[in-house]
């Protein structure tokens, strides 16, 4: 029986401790420079390979914005990332980032579920400006001032909603929504 993103979403948030699944992301921060291709990792295994995409969904966030999706298609929503579909049958779920801008630097986030383990990963990419002079990382000077960018947990959990939302939104524009007896 074939699950909906959204169950395996709630289940993965229940139950993603299973062990089912296991991913690793590059060590942060990542860094680059303006113009730069920028590859950020984002490499999964699962306990009974080959990966099956139709149990797969990756999702990557940036700034509580997705870039892009592969729930058995590709999609994305910012031009210059992009995901490899090939990639994805051997564990990869790498984001490519073409031609970084100073915006693009902050947390990116990595979201693998395989039903019906969900895992979360970061990574932090800074983005250097050779035009400019070199400016000192917040972090560096002082390790508890405040930061532009909001809460992680924050910024997980708002991930979590809009993906969601998103999900559900897909589910009710698709071709025979409402079928199968529902109300």
């Amino acid at each position: 029986m074939s699950r909906s993103p959204l169950t395996l979403l709630v289940l993965g948030l229940l139950g993603g401790c299973a062990g089912k699944l296991a991913v690793e992301t590059d060590a942060s921060p990542v860094r680059a420079q303006v113009g730069d291709d920028v590859v950020l990792k984002c490499q999964f295994s699962v306990a009974q390979p080959p990966v099956d995409l139709s149990q797969l969904v990756v999702q990557w966030f940036h700034r509580g914005g997705q870039l892009v999706e592969f729930d058995n298609v590709l999609s994305g929503s910012r031009p210059g990332a992009t995901l490899s579909v090939e990639g994805l049958r051997s564990g990869n779920a790498a984001l490519h980032l073409s031609k970084v801008t100073p915006e693009s630097a902050g947390n990116y986030r990595c979201y693998v579920t395989y039903a019906p383990d969900v895992r979360i990963k970061q990574v932090v990419l800074h983005v250097e400006d050779p035009s400019k002079p070199p400016v000192e990382e917040p972090e560096a000077k002082a390790p508890h001032a405040c930061t532009p960018d909001p809460d992680p947990l924050v910024l997980k959990k708002l991930d979590q909603v809009l993906s969601i939302l998103q999900q559900i939104s897909r589910k009710l524009e698709a071709p025979g929504a409402g079928a199968g007896g529902e109300a």
